[in-house]
């Protein structure tokens, strides 16, 4: 027997209440590949507050961030929602784990086996991941196959900038397992938690089906990965030839000295000659001799100086380079090309929902716009059965009463009498005070 074991980084925004089956009826009915009638088997592993789990990582450090501000237009007031707010950072991370696929699961049997093998793994994880803040874990037993949704806050710290601890998925888990390869730790993070899993399956008699690999969802994205290898290495290449250039350039050209017009300063002094007087005394002839100064014209002093300056400034460039971390600076950039990477992938999810919520709202207001025409023709269809409806009670009431006018005015009252608690108008009244005025004004004289 054999499984396979699926390991995904979610790239959608996550949706906790999903997870957790907090449903309305009307969501319930955009969800028909839920068994809903299962859902009571699903296992919460972890379930805890996203709010409360940065107040209880982050307010320490937030604090002592806030202490040494001394403009309050620096200051962060709330960690989770300046996060939140963020188009760099994600707040936090969502995993799906699964073992098999749907054809694993005719039997009760499998999917015991796969709950097991979730459960186990999952029971060491904030152990082996101690920066891996984990809120919300739950097995799903109500789908296809059994499946964990692990959501978590990658956490890492020692950053002399800003907070002392802050949320960076790459560097947290860099930082807790230095083994990590730093061009892909996300992939090598990801290869060590798949093979406990396999060894999890291997323990019960079922071998690790390979089906594929996550690590490029597609050749177009393995292509930029190749660009990008090939971009940081014309970096790399540059700054070794610069640095090979600088060495040669830090040593002094003595040949440079030799238009500078300088002379050794020099005086007389007296020295033994080597021979001796009659008295068997030494004697002393004057001699030229160099002192350790040197004259030289101002200009040529200024281009001396000048000189010196150059080779300071090439050994000092050259000390940068030497001290420069070739393999780190890679990494480095490598990590800031992956963050700018899923910041933009974020922006599109972004723009999708908006263009979608866009689209929902476009097709609401096309209803609301034709229901509100059906509701103006359906108004003025009432409004012409009114008026036939009181000019045959009219008519009727002509031959069947003495005081017509005084009985219509009694129909009018008591309609608006009815409607006047729920704030209606009657147009019922309406054509029996406009046919009153009418004949008022033609009595008068009026031409209308």
């Amino acid at each position: 027997m054999s499984m396979s074991v699926s390991f995904i980084k979610s790239s959608n925004k996550t949706n906790v209440k999903h997870n957790n089956r907090e449903f309305t009826e009307k969501q319930k009915q955009k969800n028909p590949h839920i068994d809903y009638l299962k859902s009571g088997e699903n296992k919460f592993l972890v379930h805890k507050d996203l709010k409360e789990l940065y107040e209880q990582e982050f307010s320490e450090v937030l604090q002592k961030y806030n202490d040494k501000q001394k403009r309050n237009d620096r200051k962060i007031e709330n960690y989770y929602e300046h996060i939140k707010d963020s188009k760099k950072t994600a707040l936090q991370q969502e995993m799906i784990i699964q073992v098999g696929d749907k054809d694993d699961f005719n039997s009760p049997e499998n999917f015991e086996i796969a709950n097991e093998v979730l459960e186990e793994w999952f029971f060491d994880f904030e152990k082996r991941n101690p920066n891996l803040k984990v809120y919300n874990a739950i097995i799903h037993n109500d789908e296809a196959s059994p499946h964990l949704h692990l959501n978590f806050v990658p956490v890492a710290g020692d950053y002399k900038r800003g907070l002392e601890k802050q949320v960076s998925f790459d560097r947290a888990i860099i930082q807790q397992d230095k083994t990590l390869n730093k061009q892909r730790p996300f992939n090598d993070w990801r290869e060590k938690e798949v093979d406990l899993v396999a060894d999890l399956l291997q323990k019960r008699g079922i071998e690790r089906k390979l089906v594929g690999t996550n690590e490029y969802k597609d050749v177009n994205e393995y292509k930029k990965m190749q660009d990008l290898e090939k971009e940081l290495s014309k970096k790399i290449a540059i700054k070794q030839d610069q640095l090979t250039y600088l060495k040669a350039e830090a040593d002094i050209d003595e040949n440079k000295f030799e238009d500078l017009k300088g002379y050794w300063k020099t005086e007389k002094v007296e020295v033994p000659s080597g021979e001796k007087t009659i008295l068997g005394k030494d004697k002393m002839k004057t001699i030229t001799k160099k002192t350790d100064k040197v004259e030289m014209g101002i200009e040529a002093y200024k281009e001396l100086r000048k000189i010196a300056k150059e080779s300071n400034k090439n050994k000092n460039q050259v000390e940068l380079y030497q001290n420069f971390d070739f393999d780190n600076d890679w990494a480095e950039l490598t990590l800031e090309v992956k963050e700018l990477k899923s910041e933009l992938d974020e922006e599109k999810q972004d723009n999708y929902k908006l263009i979608n919520d866009f689209g929902e709202l476009l097709e609401e207001k096309g209803e609301v716009v034709k229901e509100n025409n059906l509701l103006k023709r359906e108004i003025a269809d009432l409004r012409t059965e009114i008026k036939s409806i009181y000019k045959s009670t009219k008519n009727i009431l002509k031959e069947r009463t003495t005081d017509f006018k005084a009985f219509m005015k009694k129909i009018a009252d008591d309609v608006v009498s009815d409607l006047k608690d729920n704030k209606i108008s009657s147009s019922f009244k309406k054509e029996f005070d406009k046919e009153n005025k009418h004949e008022r004004t033609k009595s008068r004289g009026i031409k209308r």
